[in-house]
């Protein structure tokens, strides 16, 4: 049964609605975001911290009973990874170069970024922008059709390439990840030896 978009919208109201568990799920949610708008201005830092606490312990309620559900999806990551790292895809590759393509635009305007951070991130992009060029100009050259998969997994230099870039790219991200950890543990401790002193 084929449904348009409308009937979609239609079943997953009536669904939402059907039953006293789902309007009390709705109900509960709302209540969550109401207090959390409200604590824009209080800034009480208990409920942070709360709401927190309760969505780790749902996450543990939710693995610990549809474990098997759990188990299968991390399977099905861990296999998507691993099945795009040996099979690297030219399509997510274009992906990659756009969005590197924003975090140097980001960089480029941010005023927030630390200029070593700043430096990173260009040295990141640039790289990714000059192997994307390269793997463009590489499949033109030899008269490579981009769409055609079969014959691009054949290439070894332009796989080479993808798989490169794929690199330096979850090397920025893992770089970046530390970075704004540590951003954060040190205002954190920044903001409580400043309360201390005072």
């Amino acid at each position: 049964m084929e449904l348009d978009t409308i009937d979609k919208l239609k079943i997953t109201f009536q669904t939402l609605f059907s039953s006293f568990l789902s309007i009390e799920l709705i109900l509960f949610f709302l209540l969550l975001l109401i207090l959390l708008i409200i604590n824009f201005k209080r800034k009480n830092k208990f409920i942070p911290i709360i709401l927190s606490a309760v969505f780790i312990i749902l996450i543990i309620i939710f693995i610990i009973m549809f474990n098997s559900y759990a188990l299968t999806c991390v399977d099905s990551f861990i296999m998507k990874v691993m099945d795009y790292y040996y099979f690297p895809s030219t399509v997510v590759f274009f992906f990659i170069f756009m969005f590197m393509g924003g975090v140097f635009l980001f960089s480029l305007f941010s005023k927030k970024l630390k200029n070593s951070k700043k430096i990173f991130n260009y040295i990141c992009s640039f790289l990714v922008f000059l192997f994307f060029i390269i793997f463009i100009s590489f499949a033109n050259l030899h008269e490579i059709d981009l769409a055609d998969k079969e014959m691009l997994y054949k290439n070894d230099p332009i796989i080479s390439i993808v798989h490169t870039s794929n690199l330096i790219v979850l090397f920025w991200f893992v770089v970046t990840m530390f970075y704004q950890l540590y951003q954060f543990f040190k205002k954190k401790f920044d903001n409580e030896k400043e309360k201390v002193e005072s």
